[in-house]
């Protein structure tokens, strides 16, 4: 069963936009060191809508390597058409993933008959399914109803990440409504909601960025019983997830930026929005909040130039 803190892996770039594989690299080692349950590549903090088919390809195949079978590795398949997602999900299946993630076909939405099919079809590689369901507009919500009818169509369709509003309203009622059928629901919204999600019974949550040492920290603390203190860590981590639910992708590669773990910031997502000097002294004002909580190896100091 796939459980626990599942991050989702930056694509890093240099700054003129090339792919860095040696600060993929490095991402890939922080997150083992925190102790991540599995990572995932490419989804939406992987930015990859800006992604070449052959660059997903590369990314795939390097995170299957580096990984090389150390936690479970979730590879993102979600693609505008469903021959498209099919080529990915072969290509994931030959390079170590364990499990497959996809949103239905974005772009020009399928109808419901679609959709079944996409995911039936998915199923067919033999490795867990999990429906990714992201908001618009890139994503096509599905209601709890029709999640339920999916993960009882194919004994492959087994996890759900649930990122539509209400997350945690939708989490209790996707699990009344598909009992067993459902291994496990992930939430995703950058773990802001994270000890509340587990609360409602979710069995982990997709978060990105660099903050991930802390977020396995209250994961841990609460499957160990320690649910005061998961609350307690979670309220200091909060205000700096605010900054990242306003700002995405910058504020998630600004952070693993300063921590050393990217050479370069830079994002390619043609909407990012920027953050400016007053946001930048705020996020390096409330790191002092969680900052004993996080791994020594990778301290927030390692880049001191100004962006």
């Amino acid at each position: 069963m796939l459980a626990g803190i599942f991050q989702i892996l930056h694509i890093p770039f240099t700054d003129d936009g090339a792919i860095d594989w040696a600060s993929y690299e490095r991402q890939v080692e922080y997150c083992l060191s925190a102790g991540v349950h599995g990572l995932v590549v490419p989804a939406m903090a992987s930015e990859f809508f800006t992604l070449s088919d052959a660059e997903r390809h590369e990314v795939v195949e390097f995170a299957g390597k580096k990984i090389a079978g150390r936690v479970p590795f979730v590879v993102g398949v979600q693609a505008i058409t469903l021959p498209i997602a099919l080529g990915f999900a072969e290509h994931a299946a030959k390079n170590g993933a364990d499990a497959l993630m996809a949103m239905p076909p974005y772009l020009r939405k399928a109808g419901k008959a679609d959709v079944e099919n996409y995911y039936r079809q998915l199923a067919g590689f033999k490795l867990p399914v999990i429906i990714q369901n992201a908001p618009a507009p890139v994503g096509t919500p599905l209601a709890p109803a029709d999640l339920a009818a999916l993960l009882k169509a194919e004994t492959e369709i087994r996890y759900v990440k649930e990122e539509t509003q209400p997350i945690l309203q939708r989490i209790t009622k996707i699990a009344e409504l598909s009992g067993a059928y459902c291994e496990g629901i992930f939430g995703g919204a950058n773990g802001l909601y994270l000890v509340d999600e587990l609360q409602r019974g979710a069995c982990g949550n997709m978060p990105a960025g660099g903050v991930v040492d802390v977020q396995v920290k209250i994961y841990e603390l609460y499957k160990a019983g320690k649910i005061a203190e998961a609350e307690a860590l979670n309220f200091k981590v909060l205000p700096l997830l605010t900054y990242a639910s306003m700002y995405g992708v910058t504020f998630h590669k600004y952070i693993l930026w300063r921590r050393g773990v990217l050479e370069s910031p830079f994002a390619r997502d043609p909407q990012k929005t920027d953050m400016n000097k007053e946001d930048i002294e705020a996020i390096e004002h409330l790191w002092g909040l969680i900052a004993e909580y996080t791994i020594d190896s990778y301290p927030f100091a390692e880049h001191t130039k100004s962006l």
